[in-house]
C-alpha cells in the first residue's frame, strides 16, 4: 500500500489486468511480427523455396500480465513518437521477491537489470505483435498509442520496502522494434534448441536442468535408444 494504493490509480488505469497475451512467434526473428498464418502456407512456400527450415515455421509463446496502464510520458522536445498528449502504454508486473541489489560493477547490474526484464521484454512482443495482427483488445488498438514502458513492481527489498524498477524500451518505434527482436532472436534459438533435442531422440543429450532433485538425472544414463 504504500508503494502503491490501489484506490489512488488514475482512471482509465487498469486498461487490462491478468490479461492472457499470446502469439504465434516466427522461427525467423527477420520474418516481421506476423509470420505464417498456418502450417498450409508454410508448405506452399517451401514448395517454392526449397531453402527453408524444415523446422515448425512458427512457434506458440504465451503468459499472463498483471496489468497494462495508460501513462503520460514527461515532456520531451526530441520524441515525437508518442500521442499529442504524450500517452503511451506500460506493463507492470507484480513480483513477490526481493527487489534485485545493484550493488555491482555496472556491467553486472546490466545484466542483473537485463535478466529482471526479460520476461517482461518477451510481454512486450506478444503484445506487438498481437496488435499488428488486430488481435489485441480494443483499449490497446488506438491509433498512435505505443507500448513503450516496462514496471516492475516488487513488493519488498533489502529495506523491507516496496520498490520498482522502470524499463523504457525506446523513445521510437525503431528503437522498441531493435530491443524486442533482440527478444525474438532469442527465443527462436531456445525453439531450434528444443526442436533439435526432440530430433535426437535421445533423453541423454538433455543436460541443463540444475534440480538436482529432479528424476530425470535418475532415468537419463538407462536411456535405450528405441524404447
Amino acid at each position: 500500500m504504500e508503494i502503491e494504493d490501489p484506490r489512488n490509480i488514475p482512471k482509465p488505469n487498469p486498461l487490462e489486468r491478468e490479461m492472457w497475451v499470446s502469439s504465434k512467434l516466427t522461427v525467423n526473428p527477420k520474418d516481421g511480427v506476423t509470420g505464417y498464418a498456418s502450417h498450409d502456407n508454410y508448405l506452399k512456400d517451401k514448395e517454392e523455396d526449397d531453402t527453408l527450415s524444415d523446422l515448425s515455421p512458427t512457434f506458440l509463446v504465451r503468459g499472463i500480465v498483471d496489468r497494462i496502464d495508460m501513462i503520460r510520458m514527461p515532456n520531451d522536445d526530441d520524441d515525437d513518437d508518442t500521442t499529442e498528449n504524450n500517452i503511451v502504454l506500460r506493463i507492470v508486473d507484480y513480483k513477490t521477491g526481493k527487489a534485485p541489489n545493484f550493488k555491482y560493477s555496472p556491467s553486472m547490474n546490466e545484466k542483473i537489470a537485463h535478466d529482471n526484464f526479460w520476461q517482461l521484454k518477451i510481454y512486450a512482443l506478444l503484445v506487438r505483435e498481437m496488435v499488428a495482427s488486430g488481435k489485441g483488445p480494443k483499449n490497446l488498438l488506438i491509433d498512435g498509442l505505443h507500448l513503450r514502458m516496462l514496471r516492475l513492481l516488487y513488493l519488498t527489498s533489502d529495506d523491507d520496502v516496496g520498490v520498482y524498477l522502470d524499463m523504457d524500451l525506446g523513445k521510437t518505434v525503431e528503437e522498441r522494434d531493435g530491443v524486442l527482436q533482440e527478444v525474438h532472436a532469442d527465443l527462436s534459438g531456445i525453439w531450434k534448441d528444443i526442436c533439435e533435442l526432440v530430433r535426437k531422440q535421445d533423453a541423454r543429450a538433455f543436460v541443463h536442468c540444475d534440480r538436482p532433485f529432479c528424476s530425470c538425472h535418475r532415468v537419463r544414463p538407462d536411456f535405450v535408444r528405441g524404447t
